[in-house]
């Protein structure tokens, strides 16, 4: 069985579903690259979301692998409420009726089967659809037009074929219909979020700053025990507002689905680069969302196109790449990743340079005092040859700090929690080290090297005589292992 690589660069993030809950599915998924496990709050329920929470964090443990939880708030969408057998084919020139889930007669219900009834979960959907209006199933991979409102239904004329499925987004970019976020919904999820102490929550449909500090506001507790904002970037308004929602996240992710919808889909390619530059000029980790490798799904073998777009997405400076219907309902979840982690790995051969020195070039010009000793970390590794760069942390600045020029080598952050332990594995080249306790609870500069050292030499990516930069705050006291040279660079403080 292929198992992952000691050193990754490009982090990979499954969504957990049905497919995941087979026995013994989510080990190997760990084994063959997960770095971050998706729970899309959008489906299922929160006793689902627990049980597979636990089981990826057991699973973790046993493995000694660190994985992040990302919970994906629904956000203000409509969706296609329960249909019979989960999905529903519609025909190019079919007519079909857009009802309020909970206003089927039981006549209507007892037809739905195969009938041209299709529920929707909010009705204020009904009421907003004008005629003439397009309306989008699935990630705009269905075309509705509507020909006709009454007071209880909607007449569609089906433009585009294909199959819908149960909880499928709605989209409709013409309507001027929109939702505050967080939605009551969104409310409630966040504060499951809390309790099950997940590192990332994903905000769907940012359009400006203040959305993600409305969301801030909802998270009890104190910073550093609160979980990471990731704002999704699927609106057409929140590229207008792009570098205050960059400053206002902790992360960024480009949701091509629904950006898709909403913006023109030949832009796509164009956009995206742009997302993922403004994210890598800020040090926030960046994922890139939606249909990577789509085929999968059903089919064992990936498209030439799909191999293409993962390489293009790593080229660009993606921190991660991310798996939907391909590990949540898809038929072969594990062939999926292990065909994942072989493009980036075979993309991170042939290009870790030029991202390395397109990393320098866009930081480089907005060069502050803050990064300079993050860049000259990087510069230093590479000159000298050094094997890898170390540094203890006890957030997660330091690690951004220098991982937005995207090292050569591996950089080995020795986290001094859990929460950031996790939180790490989704930032591009770092390979997280939960740190030794000492007696005292702090962290030990001495026992973080030799901890580092162990890792390096076990993994066969240093030998006892290399080199490797260290970074770490001023006034700590380390006596250098008389078999690992180290490099030392000190500072007070170590930013993004």
């Amino acid at each position: 069985m292929t198992t992952r690589q000691s050193w990754q660069r490009t982090k990979i993030v499954c969504t957990l579903g049905p497919a995941t809950d087979h026995p013994g599915v989510i080990e190997q998924l760990i084994e063959c690259g997960m770095d971050v496990a998706r729970v899309n709050a959008s489906h299922g329920h929160h006793a689902d979301h627990a049980r597979r929470i636990e089981r990826v964090r057991n699973a973790s443990l046993a493995l000694g692998q660190p994985v992040a939880i990302l919970l994906d708030l629904p956000g203000p969408k409509f969706r296609i409420g329960e249909l019979p057998d989960n999905f529903r084919k519609l025909p190019e020139g079919a007519v079909v009726r857009l009802v309020a889930e909970g206003g089927i007669t039981e006549e209507e219900g007892q037809a739905r089967e195969g009938s041209n009834v299709l529920p929707v979960r909010n009705p204020d959907l009904l009421q907003a659809l004008r005629r003439g209006e397009p309306v989008f199933l699935a990630d705009g991979s269905i075309e509705l037009c509507v020909r006709a409102t009454t007071a209880t239904h909607v007449l569609c004329e089906v433009v585009i074929g294909g199959t819908v499925r149960s909880g499928s987004g709605i989209n409709i970019p013409e309507s001027a219909l929109t939702a505050l976020v967080p939605t009551d919904d969104d409310r409630r999820h966040l504060a499951f979020a809390v309790t099950q102490a997940v590192e990332w929550v994903g905000v769907s449909f940012v359009q400006s700053a203040s959305d993600l500090a409305r969301v801030r506001e909802c998270l009890p507790g104190e910073m550093g025990t609160q979980p990471l904002l990731m704002a999704k970037i699927e609106k057409r308004l929140a590229l207008a507002d792009l570098d205050a929602i960059v400053e206002a996240s902790d992360g960024l992710m480009v949701a091509r689905g629904d950006l898709g919808i909403e913006t023109d889909l030949a832009e796509i390619p164009v956009v995206q680069k742009r997302i993922i530059a403004a994210a890598n000029a800020r040090g926030r980790p960046v994922i890139t969302a939606t249909q990577m490798l789509e085929s999968m799904v059903e089919h064992e073998h990936p498209t030439r196109a799909e191999a293409t777009d993962i390489a293009n997405a790593v080229i660009d400076g993606t921190d991660a790449v991310m798996l939907s219907a391909e590990t949540a309902i898809g038929r072969f979840p594990i062939a999926v990743v292990r065909f994942l982690a072989r493009v980036l790995a075979s993309t991170e051969k042939g290009y870790s340079l030029r991202t390395a020195d397109d990393g320098i070039r866009a930081t480089a010009t907005a060069s502050s005092p803050d990064n300079a000793l993050s860049f000259a970390a990087c510069q230093l590794a590479a000159r000298l040859g050094a094997r890898a760069i170390i540094v203890p942390a006890n957030t997660m600045a330091p690690a951004l700090a220098i991982a937005r020029f995207r090292p050569q080598v591996p950089l080995v952050v020795v986290a001094s929690s859990m929460r950031l332990y996790r939180n790490l594995a989704l930032v591009r080249g770092v390979s997280p080290l939960l740190a030794i306790a000492s007696g005292s609870g702090r962290i030990e500069l001495q026992a973080c090297v030799v901890q580092a050292r162990e890792w390096l030499l076990s993994h066969e990516l240093a030998k006892p005589d290399d080199q490797v930069v260290l970074v770490f705050a001023s006034g700590s006291a380390c006596e250098q292992p008389d078999t690992l040279r180290t490099i030392r660079l000190s500072t007070d403080e170590c930013t993004g």
